[in-house]
């Protein structure tokens, strides 16, 4: 049962009524090819199509940022001055969503719809425009059903998804669970013995009345010529779960690629989409920071680092290729199925047995583990526990480093998470992208700042070359100065960063949010399969309270501080002193670069207060009225909050343990 756990959860896909794939359905399909003769090219810019619609994009976030400073109350600061005086200035804005679950999900909706001008409210409670004034968003894993299930629906806001939703999108209530649970008991036999294909028939709606489902997906795929793996099914699954029916079965035929002709991508009317994943080796389970990070935008799939150094066109995934071109002069298309992209962003079966059924792992008893052990290196050898992208598309790459991953037939990726990185900010902060400022909201269930402190160490490897990040402290030190308890600014002086600049491109500044407990506490497990409806708008609740500063009770400048920070790569570049105003921000939430030496391992205290942390309880009589996005808080009064449970984790996710603790004091 603990395996189907695994199977953990969430989110996406699409509306249904453009769909994509010529088979009109799960399964890709043959195509003539395009006139350009090779789908390849080199990874030493942003492609022409990104570049293109980024300039369009840029004239309407341009507008967004204005009206934002405006409403933010910047002083000794004209907005529109400042923008007239260099007719070509964009500030280019990223926003990074962590992998972690449904948490990261929920808690990640909370934080966008905070950035989000629609939300009401937000612009004056929040940080509405933000959103409107980004070029680029990334997420990986359950960042990614976030991002992937507003892509792939025109981009509606989380207010209106969760508030106004006439689709039942989002529900993740026992009722909606992947596993049926009528016959769960019946799960016993085929997990003992390793027999996947038995256990898949578990799933809801593997088989539906009308003899489609699951299993007709996967089947039909197989059929066309394409193996299928574990994946195939958690893609399928999740679009089930958490998508419109409409007209092709839960968004079976629609394409990644699709984004392209959705009226809020083509009208540049959200931010340009970046899912993560991670390459594995072939013939080894290991990743680690050092594992290719793959990349999928509506245009390309491809990466940065100089083991792969290649992109290739989406659409055409699926397509026998050798150095780009195509083998037999025919095409495929319909592989880059929404589902499947962003299943794959979260596929994290490869974890398990590093984690369970390893000599030193500890979560399983002696009697279960061996057992485990035996089905997940079935799993594992048989490939069954990753995405696999056969036929490899960056096979023989010119512009890649000679080695396994491009000679292999087969691509196998897993959980963009799974290196460390769990915040993607590894594909957005490449010199080739030239961020100014980029918002890293870490929704990890204990931040401890580890991901980023993986990011700014990996620019130094061979396979960083294009990344570049600011300076950042260790995961200890992020923790004795409170830096994961109240919002951090890193890279705040360019001056300081010269020995990190690029090809002259300087890292952004890094706003970086923590997820942390306001008025309930978020950070529930990964593997929580599922939210009652009062707990998944708390989650949402508490992640607008962690981008808001608690709707600015804790600062009513938080919103103008922001703005200080996000115009500062363009002050720098003209040589313009910051007011006194952005000063004072500055001093309050810039890391000033100090660290503390430790001769051991520094405990932080488990508990928050409003700026910090204590071993002190919190006292939940003191509660404050929810008050996050207007319609939530009607729905949510502060009996209902109280009624929820809420976790405290004293260990990490795999083996937590819940307490029952009362909400912070105001």
């Amino acid at each position: 049962m603990k395996w189907l756990i695994f199977i953990y959860a969430i989110v996406i896909l699409t509306i249904g009524a453009h769909a994509k794939s010529p088979s009109g359905g799960y399964a890709p399909g043959h195509v003539k090819c395009p006139s350009k003769k090779n789908l390849l090219r080199e990874a030493k810019s942003i492609s022409s199509d990104e570049n293109k619609w980024l300039k369009e994009r840029q004239k309407k976030t341009n507008q967004a940022l204005i009206n934002y400073l405006d409403n933010a109350n910047l002083t000794d600061f004209d907005a529109k001055e400042f923008f007239e005086k260099n007719t070509s200035l964009s500030v280019n804005i990223g926003l990074a969503f962590s992998g972690g679950g449904y948490r990261a999900m929920l808690v990640g909706a909370g934080q966008l719809a905070a950035l989000d001008n629609r939300t009401e409210n937000a612009d004056s409670e929040g940080l509405g425009g933000i959103l409107q004034s980004s070029s680029y968003i990334s997420a990986l894993s359950g960042g990614a059903w976030l991002v992937g299930s507003l892509a792939m629906q025109e981009w509606p806001s989380v207010q209106d998804v969760v508030m106004h939703n006439p689709n039942d999108l989002w529900n993740l209530t026992i009722t909606r669970q992947l596993v049926n649970q009528t016959s769960i008991f019946g799960l016993g036999i085929p997990l003992l013995t390793a027999n996947l294909s038995e256990a898949l028939t578990h799933l809801n709606h593997w088989q539906d009345a009308d003899g489609k489902g699951i299993g007709y997906d996967l089947k039909s795929k197989n059929e066309a010529g394409f193996n299928t793996t574990l994946t195939d099914a958690w893609a399928r699954a999740l679009a089930y779960q958490l998508s419109t029916e409409g007209k092709d079965e839960y968004g079976s035929s629609a394409t990644f690629s699709d984004i392209r002709n959705k009226k809020s991508f083509a009208n540049h009317e959200m931010p340009f989409p970046i899912l993560n994943a991670l390459a594995r080796q072939p013939d080894s389970i290991v990743y680690d920071e050092n594992s290719t990070i793959i990349e999928f935008n509506p245009y390309e799939m491809g990466s940065f680092d100089s083991s792969v150094n290649s992109f290739i066109d989406i659409k055409y995934l699926g397509t026998n290729v050798r150095n780009g071109v195509p083998v037999n002069g025919t095409c495929v298309e319909g592989f880059d199925n929404a589902g499947y992209i962003i299943g794959t962003s979260s596929s994290l079966f490869n974890q398990f047995l590093n984690t369970l059924a390893c000599d030193d792992c500890t979560t399983l008893n002696f009697l279960l583990k061996p057992i485990v052990k035996r089905v997940l290196t079935k799993l594992s050898r048989s490939y069954e526990d990753v995405a696999l992208y056969k036929p490899n598309p960056f096979r023989n790459s010119e512009y890649a480093t000679p080695g396994k991953l491009v000679k292999n037939e087969s691509l196998y990726l897993i959980d963009g998470g799974l290196g460390g990185q769990t915040i993607p900010l590894a594909t957005m902060m490449t010199k080739e992208r030239a961020m100014d400022t980029v918002f890293a909201f870490d929704n990890d269930a204990w931040s401890n700042g580890s991901s980023l402190v993986a990011t700014y160490a990996r620019q130094f490897s061979e396979h960083g070359k294009s990344q570049i990040c600011p300076y950042v402290p260790d995961e200890q030190n992020f923790l004795y100065q409170n830096l994961t308890a109240r919002p951090t600014f890193f890279g705040c002086d360019a001056s300081n960063l010269t020995d990190l600049v690029k090809d002259g491109v300087v890292p952004p500044v890094v706003i970086y949010i923590a997820n942390r407990p306001f008025e309930y506490m978020t950070n529930t497990s990964t593997f929580k399969m599922t939210y009652t409806d009062k707990e998944k708008k708390a989650m949402i609740q508490n992640g607008f309270d962690t981008a808001t500063r608690a709707n600015m009770t804790l600062d009513e400048e938080w919103a103008a501080c922001v703005g200080c920070a996000v115009i500062r790569r363009e002050q720098e570049r003209r040589g313009i002193e910051q007011s006194d105003q952005c000063k004072k921000c500055f001093k309050n939430y810039c890391w000033n670069g100090d660290r503390v030496i430790f001769d051991r391992t520094y405990y932080t205290p488990f508990n928050f207060t409003m700026t910090g942390k204590t071993n002190k309880s919190m006292d939940v009589d003191t509660l404050r009225d929810p008050y996050l996005l207007t319609g939530v808080s009607s729905l949510l009064k502060k009996r209902d909050i109280n009624e929820v449970s809420m976790h405290l984790s004293t260990e990490d996710d795999d083996d937590y343990t819940e307490k029952i603790v009362p909400i912070i004091n105001p």
